[in-house]
């Protein structure tokens, strides 16, 4: 702890507390440029809710555009529309040369597809993680659920 010292070169005793002699240990005077608003973000790069700003600005019916929206998502909608376009480029006649653009799209479909199957197979080690607990701690509520998906 550093004593200040008065005009004459004379100690002059103070009594600090903890936090004023720990910020005088690093360095720090006190007040000299602390800053006024202390902000960190919390897991920056994430975004919550949705990401997609529909205003009069860039859409000709912003509320029509959020309920549809509303109802399926623009990956449900793209989803759809990449499905509609590989069905109708696997109609096509083979003496018809294929593009690279169409190349990419079915390229860009069975990425797609992959990815929903392992999202499958995780989904699935997670239900049956789920029923080994449920066995484990709700015997009956188990057997329930088992009886149930054996009807189908």
């Amino acid at each position: 702890m550093s004593d200040a010292k008065d005009s004459s070169n004379n100690t002059v005793w103070s009594f600090w507390s903890p936090w004023q002699v720990m910020m005088e240990m690093m360095g720090c005077h006190l007040g000299a440029s602390a800053p006024r608003n202390f902000e960190q973000p919390i897991l920056p790069g994430w975004t919550f809710g949705s990401v997609i700003n529909v205003t009069e600005r860039n859409s000709k019916a912003p509320d029509t555009e959020r309920d549809i929206v509303a109802e399926n998502s623009y990956g449900r909608q793209l989803g759809w529309v990449i499905e509609a376009l590989a069905a109708l480029i696997a109609e096509r006649p083979k003496e018809i040369a294929r593009t690279k653009e169409l190349d990419t799209l079915i390229e860009l479909h069975e990425k797609i597809k992959t990815i929903k199957s392992e999202a499958a197979v995780g989904r699935i080690e997670r239900l049956k993680s789920d029923l080994a607990l449920l066995k484990a701690e709700k015997s009956v509520e188990y057997h329930k659920i088992v009886a149930a998906l054996s009807k189908d």
